[in-house]
């Protein structure tokens, strides 16, 4: 007979099935980042996560992970924030096999909202055909001649996207 499932993975299970709202795929990239390790997340590790490593943008997503999501989630008690990083509340006592599952929830959500939307894993910022990729990472550096949505400036504004998951929004 298999163990009775602890408090904390009933109400992460809740939340990621039934509870968790999706606008964007953060939330369920910010669980995976926690369930996948033992000790507390940095934003800035959180926004790592997001953005798949894409260091230019870092700054600012991690202002949006301590903003957004994180601010989602912590206010859902599904997370703590301390000087600086995020924490399961309660994720001590979950055992690797608990957050293998709940990892895959969150997989799970992430494919329903891809599908869904016809989204990937995005940083909102639009690649224009033709832009120039940088030969050894495969990065774009698309240049928008309307207003910066990151500085609100009208000039040309370079914004770095992976060209391996281009952002669906025109």
């Amino acid at each position: 007979m298999p163990p009775t499932p602890s408090p904390t993975y009933e109400r992460l299970r809740d939340y990621i099935a039934r509870r968790m709202r999706m606008s964007h795929v953060v939330q369920p990239l910010m669980l995976m980042e926690l369930l996948g390790r033992r000790s507390p997340a940095a934003a800035q590790d959180v926004a790592r996560r997001i953005l798949g490593e894409d260091v230019t943008q870092i700054e600012y997503y991690t202002e949006r992970v301590k903003r957004m999501v994180g601010k989602v989630l912590t206010g859902n008690d599904i997370t703590r924030y301390e000087r600086g990083t995020y924490d399961l509340v309660g994720g001590e006592e979950l055992s690797d096999a608990v957050r293998d599952q709940l990892l895959q929830l969150c997989r799970q959500r992430l494919d329903a909202f891809r599908e869904q939307r016809g989204e990937e894993v995005g940083c909102g910022f639009p690649v224009p055909p033709g832009a120039r990729t940088h030969a050894s990472t495969g990065q774009a550096t698309p240049i928008q001649e309307r207003r910066c949505q990151r500085s609100g400036s009208w000039r040309p504004c370079r914004a770095i996207t992976r060209i391996s998951a281009p952002c669906s929004r025109k």
